[in-house]
């Protein structure tokens, strides 16, 4: 058992369904990936008891892959590897930032899970040299890791909230900056907004109308700049 047969395996067209058959039916696969990857079955039991969420966090996962693999379908195999392992790392922080508490936005307490972006970073950099990865694409797909939830607290207009954060052309040319030091910004930035909008097509669909407004003027701005 080795990276090559999980890259089949994560870009499967069926990956949801075919990943739990091979993850439940077989021991060789499972006992690769919980060596590689331990957390993973953390997240198998991580509810992830949040409005914004209705899968527990490795199905969150499993189905963002799936939705990136369909966005990827016209990039080389190496992209869409690239990015089917960014979406396989990007929440995997998650059980070791697990919080329980109250929010007075939904008047009840909801699990949370602040800074499980730099822990799927730090994990991605060990573990994607041994995943078949360069290292400037090991780079590469810890920025992306590290950045995927910046369109969380993005807005289109103005607002009052001390949280949010104006989209316009200089917040990209920020990001572009950062990005600058690991690659191709351009191409990094384009990916980046494939994770935003993957990892949103598997999220909550009642509560994910705002984030797609968002990505859709992203892609507009983006659109214009490059």
């Amino acid at each position: 058992m080795d990276h090559e047969y999980l890259t089949k395996i994560l870009l499967d067209d069926n990956v949801v369904r075919t990943f739990h058959f091979e993850y439940e039916s077989n021991k060789d696969f499972k006992d690769y990936l919980l060596n590689k990857l331990p957390q993973i079955e953390d997240c198998v039991h991580l509810k992830q008891d949040n409005p914004w969420h209705i899968y527990n966090c490795f199905d969150h996962i499993l189905h963002s892959i799936e939705e990136i693999n369909k966005l990827s379908k016209g990039l080389s195999n190496k992209e869409r590897e690239l990015l089917a392992y960014t979406m396989l790392l990007h929440d995997i922080g998650k059980p070791q930032c697990h919080l329980r508490r109250y929010s007075k936005l939904y008047g009840r307490e909801i699990d949370s899970f602040f800074g499980h972006a730099k822990v799927g970073k730090e994990l991605a950099l060990k573990e994607c040299p041994s995943l078949g990865f360069s290292e400037q694409e090991t780079k590469e797909i810890a920025m992306l890791v590290e950045y995927h939830d910046c369109f969380i607290n993005l807005v289109t207009e103005p607002d009052e909230n001390k949280y949010h954060i104006l989209l316009n052309k200089d917040y990209i040319i920020g990001l572009m900056r950062l990005f600058d030091e690991v690659g191709e910004s351009k191409k990094l930035i384009k990916y980046l907004a494939m994770v935003g909008r993957a990892d949103s097509m598997a999220q909550n669909p009642a509560l994910t109308g705002a984030s797609f407004k968002v990505l859709d003027f992203f892609d507009k701005l983006l659109s214009e700049m490059i």
